[in-house]
């Protein structure tokens, strides 16, 4: 395979319809809620897994609910009620250290996907083609 058919571009997502990258988001949640499961199985803390489930639903609430004006303007707290909401499962956990660092780059990876959202990043149709992934 060639470096170009390699290349995914911004402008290759963007043409996708919005369900279809809503379904590749879900996809992408459910596969780490099942890999997430399955440690819980085999001795991980449930409290550790459920921080993570909060923290992974708050960043894909960031685009899913966010970046879709027929929502209200409540809705944009989603994405940082989830993230603290596993932010605080993930202190409560036994077994996992450095919560605090984990659950600022989070709030931060958050922060920088909804500033992307609200202020429209990358709608520049001349920027969406040629961006790179």
């Amino acid at each position: 395979m060639s470096d170009q058919q390699q290349r995914v571009t911004f402008g290759t997502i963007k043409r996708l319809d919005e369900s279809t990258r809503d379904c590749i988001a879900f996809g992408i949640w459910l596969a780490v809620f099942v890999a997430l499961v399955a440690m819980t199985a085999r001795g991980q803390s449930p409290l550790l897994t459920a921080g993570f489930l909060l923290q992974l639903t708050g960043a894909y609430s960031t685009f899913l609910l966010c970046g879709k004006s027929k929502y209200g303007p409540l809705v944009h707290a989603v994405p940082y009620i989830c993230a603290l909401a596993g932010a605080a499962l993930l202190w409560s956990a036994p077994d996992f250290r450095n919560a605090v660092e984990a659950s600022a780059m989070f709030l931060a990876l958050i922060a920088i996907m909804h500033a992307a959202v609200i202020f429209g990043i990358g709608k520049d149709p001349l920027i969406a083609a040629t961006a790179e992934i």
